[in-house]
C-alpha cells in the first residue's frame, strides 16, 4: 500500500502526548501504576464538583435513553451565564471535537488557516486533515504572542480562519481584546477563533467581542477548572449564522447525557471554582519559590497551574525520561512546534504532597 502525500505528511506529525500514559510509563520502568504521578496534562488537582458527580451518576441510571438532542438545560445555563442567545452556542465532546467540527463547517480544501506557534497542536492537525493550507506565524520570543506578525500575515494572505490561543498553551501568553478586535475589524472576511480553554471561567475574556462581532468565535471547556476532563465537554460561542452552518455537520447526540448533566451541575455550583482558584494561587506561589532555589531551572511561562520550565543545558527528552523512571511524568515541550530548540518541560501542578515529589525529582535531575 502506498500512502498519498497528505497521509505521509500526517504520519510525520507527533501523536498528542501519547508517550505520557501512566500505564505506559509504569510498564516501561517496572513501576506500579499507583506510584506514577502525571504532571503532563492540565487537570484540576481538586477533582470534580461533588454536585457534578452526583448529576452524572443520576444520568447513568437512564443510560437506556438518548441524551436531550439540544442539551437544553446546559444551553440555557450557559446562555444566561454569558448573556447571549441560546442560538449562539455550539457543543462538542471536548474542544478537540469542537475544533474539528468548526473547521469542517467553515473551511474548504485549500483555504488558508493561520496559527501561531508554539500553541495547542490540534489546530494544525485538524486543519491538515481538512485539506487546508497552513499559514504559520512563529512567536518571537515564544513566551509572547506576536500580534504584529499575525497582523502582517492577515494583510498579506487571504486567511479564511485564524486560531488565537489566549492564554496560550503551553506558554500562558495572552492577547488583549483590543488587539483581537482591531484584527477582526480590519479583516471582516476572516473568522477568528479565540481559544480560552485556560481562562478562569468567571472571566469575560473575549466573550464581549463574540457578542459584538460576526467573525469572532470563543472556545471554552469544562476540562480544566471545572474538573470534568474525563467527561469531554467543550463549547463555542459564535454568531448564530455560523452556528447554524456548523450544526449541519454535528452528530445529533455527540455528548453523553452524563457529561451534559455534570456540566450543568458544575455551572450551578458556587463554591467549587473559588476554592480551586485559591488553591492554584497558593500552590503556584509556593512552587515558584521552590523552583527559584534549584540551579539551572527557571520558569519560562505558564497560566494557573500549568507552567513551562526551562531546564538550562539539559536535554528535555533525557530529563523527561529520567523523571519518568522515578514515577514523575512531565511533557517534553519540544514536541510543540516553535519550541524544538528550547530546553523546556511543561508541568501541571497537582496536590501539595504530589508537588513536593515533583520538586524533589527536579532537584535530583542530572
Amino acid at each position: 500500500m502506498t500512502l498519498n502525500s497528505q497521509s505521509r505528511e500526517l504520519a510525520s506529525l507527533r501523536l498528542y502526548e501519547a508517550e505520557t500514559s501512566v500505564e505506559t510509563i509504569a510498564l516501561r520502568y517496572g513501576l506500579e501504576a499507583s506510584a506514577v504521578i502525571d504532571f503532563s496534562l492540565n487537570v484540576n488537582p481538586l477533582g470534580s464538583p461533588p454536585s457534578a458527580i452526583a448529576a452524572a451518576s443520576a444520568a447513568l441510571e437512564r443510560s437506556n435513553l438518548y441524551p436531550d438532542i439540544n442539551f437544553q438545560r446546559l444551553r440555557s445555563a450557559l446562555a444566561a451565564r454569558h448573556e447571549l442567545s441560546e442560538e449562539c452556542l455550539f457543543f462538542g465532546a471536548g474542544l478537540d471535537d469542537v475544533i474539528k467540527l468548526l473547521l469542517q463547517a467553515w473551511t474548504s480544501e485549500g483555504d488558508k488557516v493561520l496559527i501561531h506557534i508554539p500553541t495547542f497542536p490540534r489546530y494544525e492537525l485538524e486543519a491538515r486533515l481538512r485539506g487546508c493550507t497552513l499559514v504559520v506565524v512563529e512567536n518571537d520570543p515564544p513566551e509572547e504572542i506576536s500580534t504584529a506578525a499575525i497582523a502582517r500575515e492577515l494583510t498579506a494572505s487571504d486567511i479564511a480562519l485564524a486560531f488565537i490561543c489566549t492564554p496560550n498553551n503551553p506558554t500562558g501568553a495572552t492577547v488583549s481584546n483590543d488587539d483581537i478586535e482591531r484584527m477582526a475589524r480590519r479583516h471582516p472576511d476572516t473568522i477568528f477563533i479565540i481559544d480560552e480553554a485556560l481562562i478562569y471561567p468567571s472571566e469575560d475574556g473575549a466573550m464581549p467581542l463574540a457578542r459584538k462581532h460576526d467573525n469572532i468565535v470563543v472556545l471554552r471547556t469544562f476540562s480544566k477548572y471545572f474538573g470534568l476532563a474525563g467527561l469531554r465537554i467543550g463549547y463555542a460561542v459564535a454568531p448564530s449564522s455560523l452556528v447554524r452552518v456548523a450544526e449541519v455537520g454535528r452528530p445529533p447526540f455527540n455528548m453523553a447525557a452524563s457529561a451534559v448533566c455534570a456540566a450543568a451541575a458544575a455551572l450551578a455550583d458556587t463554591t467549587f471554582l473559588p476554592a480551586c482558584k485559591a488553591q492554584f494561587r497558593n500552590e503556584v506561589a509556593w512552587f515558584l519559590e521552590r523552583v527559584a532555589s534549584i540551579p539551572r531551572l527557571s520558569i519560562r511561562g505558564g497560566n494557573a497551574n500549568m507552567l513551562l520550565l526551562d531546564i538550562g543545558d539539559r536535554d528535555p527528552g533525557v530529563a523527561a525520561a529520567e523523571l519518568a523512571a522515578n514515577g514523575i511524568v512531565v511533557a517534553d515541550a519540544t514536541s510543540f512546534r516553535g519550541l524544538e530548540k528550547h530546553n523546556v518541560l511543561r508541568v501541571s501542578l497537582r496536590g501539595h504532597a504530589e508537588n513536593l515529589k515533583l520538586i524533589s525529582a527536579l532537584e535530583a535531575l542530572q
